[in-house]
């Protein structure tokens, strides 16, 4: 019996197994009002009055709905609600500019928009537009249950994620069911995600959903804490307050942290219990030797990109002594992932195969909402083929 692999799982099982373990913690400090601390029980009803939300709008199956929004629980809930009612899912980077934000809703075909009340954005619109909070909550339906997905598919696309434009017009690149599934799985693998862990989301959901990780961690009841602005500071604060052990970020965020450690007041939080996760840009060595030593936190390097879903190489240090030796290793990309499969030439190291990679790039053209239909989305994809530079 084949059973399609498909991201209604994650929070399926959280809901089941870890009902009355808290889910997410919003962040305190927004425009809108946050989100109250959920259980996956709750986290769980409240994505099923998103789908049924949506289907009181007529959104029908295959279509879009684009989340333009810095790191909340209300993306968070997005990223689960609207993939596991066969509709598809685009978070936009809110640090574009708006001709670039107006461009990426409009080249998606996004029927539904959602915005953060902080971002100027009067100009980006579709067909149903709401801002987070008082307004985007009136869309929710407790009462009413939603209709379920007509034929689930894990080769349906379930979000679409756009590059961020730098040489050329942004490309959206669709993921899958199953490309989430399993990058999800094997990410968490990789991090030695468990139980016992708390997940902060310092990276941006909107970078290629967040890695996976809200997908992941929710199949492990872990809780999730929810970082609007990165602030050194801060950080260390709510590694403190709600015990976080695991985090995702670029080099940049760690070198705020580092800061902030410097004048820090006390015992530096989370020493010898942290897990941090760095990728998209080559972390400095000497980073990585004081994230290690000034605040005892383990450091894991991994490459990838938004069309490998987005896992490729993982890097975790050996045992042995640390200094700068240790930390020249791990400046490095690492090993392939589980399933991928490199191959390495003196200029270039070629990806030739991996489990996640079957995606789809957006047409160059701006797509209409397609008619619903009972295999949106499920076209047979290609395998994908990337290269990068050899370190």
């Amino acid at each position: 019996m084949r059973v399609p692999l498909i991201t209604t799982d994650f929070l399926d099982r959280a809901s089941f197994a870890f009902g009355d373990t808290t889910a997410t913690v919003d962040e305190p400090d927004q425009p809108a009002k946050p989100v109250e601390t959920t259980t996956y029980a709750q986290m769980a009803t409240r994505v099923r009055a998103w789908r049924a939300g949506l289907d009181a709008l007529g959104v029908g199956e295959g279509e879009r709905v684009a989340v333009v929004s810095h790191n909340s629980a209300r993306l968070l809930e997005l990223l689960h609600a609207v993939p596991g009612s066969g509709r598809i899912c685009v978070p936009v980077n809110f640090r574009l500019r708006p001709d670039e934000v107006r461009y990426i809703v409009e080249h998606s075909g996004a029927s539904v928009l959602f915005v953060d009340p902080e971002l100027e954005l009067d100009d980006v619109v579709a067909r149903h537009r709401f801002t987070f909070g008082e307004e985007s909550e009136s869309l929710l339906r407790f009462d009413t249950e939603p209709r379920p997905w007509s034929a689930p598919s894990e080769d349906a696309t379930a979000t679409i994620n756009y590059t961020s434009g730098t040489t050329a017009r942004p490309k959206g690149v669709q993921l899958t069911h199953r490309n989430i599934w399993l990058n999800a799985v094997t990410f968490a693998m990789h991090t030695r995600a468990w139980e016992g862990d708390v997940y902060m989301h310092v990276l941006p959901m909107f970078h290629c959903n967040g890695w996976g990780m809200p997908f992941g961690l929710a199949g492990l009841g872990v809780p999730q804490v929810v970082l609007r602005k990165v602030d050194g500071a801060e950080i260390l604060r709510r590694v403190r307050d709600h015990g976080v052990t695991l985090m995702c970020g670029a080099p940049a965020v760690w070198n705020a942290v580092l800061d902030a450690a410097a004048t820090w007041d006390g015992e530096i939080p989370g020493r010898d219990r942290v897990r941090i996760v760095c990728a998209g840009a080559p972390p400095p060595s000497r980073t990585i030797q004081r994230v290690t030593e000034e605040l005892g936190w383990e450091f894991l390097q991994i490459y990838g990109l938004t069309e490998t879903a987005p896992l490729l190489t993982f890097n975790r240090s050996r045992p042995g002594p640390a200094g700068e030796e240790k930390a020249k290793k791990q400046s490095r990309a690492g090993a392939p992932a589980l399933g991928a499969q490199l191959r390495i030439s003196d200029t270039a190291v070629r990806c030739s195969r991996g489990p996640m990679w079957s995606w789809r790039a957006t047409g160059r053209t701006r797509r209409p909402p397609p008619p619903r239909s009972r295999t949106a989305g499920s076209t047979p994809a290609t395998a994908a083929t990337s290269t990068t530079r050899a370190t």
